[in-house]
């Protein structure tokens, strides 16, 4: 096929369906388009003094077929690296006290996580109200299935790790479809689970929980960033940097996408850019589309990483994964990651190495203090919950003014009616606005964008 194939956005998702359309479907007139310096977008790496910095995902989950099959494809399954043994204990903050949990059922109900009435409650899930036929809340599915405990401390510290963002307003449908589908198909989480570990048991694999399959967090051996150097390497020419696009319009059965650098024609425009940016673009020729994609928002978020170069630098063991804060503890933070303990070759040896949080859905004024008022933000938010406030002996800082997409109630229909209009001109579009917000989110999008490319191109 020799028709050449447009990708305005050169993020994850816009390299990884470059690299489809060449794997899948033999399309090598490609073209990525991006306005930065360099690719990658949110996904950036860098080492200083031995510790090494991510200034946006960590890492991915290994239970995504997609994103290890690009590993491999790129040459790079040798350098994956999973989160070491030491990280495996996780934590949430409760009652100002860090609480461990325990993931299996009977080790839960002897946990200090949730009081006695709130462990009760659980184990009614089975008996729970049907499912109402509207778009519900994240938390308004989990106060009727688990109980508004549970909602309040273990459901909203996981919307808080995964989107920063409030359960009240994210939609269940939208922002963990597996919960969503597991209720549809059996009635409860408590009879899908059963069922799930029974189809595990005859597979000989590992059963998987509602919230999606189990997986492990991997990174590269030289960071995150290495996915996408590696597919920019793979583009080479076709790669096109600080070249935001201007306009965007069709003559005849082709597009032309204009530049400050000139003219670039194309069959076929894969949109990977951010909601509100897809929105400026389409609005000449799929004005349909632009009201449904200016409805979906962003949160901003701040990382603040802290080096110490003393193990007992808190006067107190710091072990683990990390620790998330449901928004009833009114910590000023979302949570924090032991990242010497994730991955300990990305922080020197007998060093502590955080990773912190701040802003989302439920403070994102905190993300735009300035430096010095958000360092000490976060060292007093740590000293709560760590006993001691000692002084880092390094400090990096990154704010994203649009951290991560909010699905809120009604983003399916948004996203569909974006996605419509879109596509009755030709256009597709994909990314973490759309169905998913993680590196293995993207990716399965592009790759599902790629399938329809390549499809429209030969009809």
């Amino acid at each position: 096929m020799t028709k050449n194939v447009a990708i305005v956005g050169g993020g994850i998702t816009g390299l990884a369906a470059a690299a489809w359309l060449k794997h899948d479907h033999g399309i090598e007139r490609v073209q990525v388009v991006e306005s930065a310096s360099s690719a990658g977008g949110k996904i950036r790496s860098e080492s200083d003094d031995g510790y090494t910095l991510e200034w946006g995902p960590q890492g991915f989950l290994d239970n995504a077929p997609d994103t290890l099959e690009l590993t491999r494809i790129l040459g790079l399954e040798n350098g994956l690296v999973r989160a070491d043994e030491a990280a495996a204990d996780r934590f949430i903050l409760r009652n100002g006290e860090l609480r461990k949990v325990v993931p299996s059922p009977f080790g839960f109900m002897r946990s200090d996580i949730l009081p006695l009435a709130g462990k009760l409650r659980l184990l009614g899930e089975a008996f729970a109200q049907k499912r109402p036929d509207y778009d519900e809340t994240v938390f308004e599915f989990a106060s009727r299935r688990i109980g508004s405990q549970a909602a309040e401390v273990l459901v909203d510290a996981m919307v808080t790790g995964v989107f920063a963002g409030d359960s009240r307003t994210l939609s269940l449908a939208a922002t963990f479809p597996r919960m969503a589908a597991m209720e549809a198909e059996h009635g409860s989480l408590t009879r899908a689970l059963i069922a799930k570990m029974r189809e595990a048991k005859k597979a000989g694999t590992k059963s998987s929980g509602p919230a999606g399959p189990g997986g492990t967090l991997t990174t590269l051996s030289s960071g995150m960033a290495r996915l996408p150097w590696q597919l920019s390497e793979m583009l080479g020419d076709r790669l096109l940097l600080k070249q935001p696009v201007q306009s965007l319009r069709r003559l005849g059965d082709r597009f032309i996408l204009t530049t400050e650098k000139g003219d670039i024609g194309a069959n076929a425009v894969l949109l990977t850019l951010p909601a509100e940016r897809a929105a400026r673009m389409l609005a000449g020729m799929a004005p349909g589309a632009v009201e449904p994609l200016s409805e979906i928002p962003t949160v901003p978020i701040a990382v603040v990483m802290l080096g110490y170069s003393k193990a007992d630098a808190f006067g107190r063991p710091v072990r683990g994964f990390g620790f998330l804060v449901p928004r009833c503890e009114d910590l000023g933070i979302l949570g924090t990651l032991y990242c010497h303990d994730i991955f300990p070759g990305q922080a020197p040896r007998r060093s502590l190495f955080l990773r912190v949080m701040v802003g989302g859905a439920r403070s994102p004024e905190a993300a735009a203090f300035d430096d010095e008022k958000l360092l000490a933000h976060v060292r007093a938010s740590l000293a709560r919950v760590l006993g001691a406030n000692p002084a880092p002996d390094r400090v990096w800082i990154v704010r994203w003014e649009r951290g991560i997409s909010q699905y809120t109630v009604g983003h399916l229909d948004r996203v569909a009616k974006a996605e419509a209009a879109a596509e009755a001109v030709g256009i597709d579009l994909a990314g973490s606005p759309y169905r998913g917000v993680s590196v293995n989110d993207c990716i399965k999008q592009a790759r599902a964008a790629a399938a329809k490319i390549a499809e429209r191109l030969r009809r």
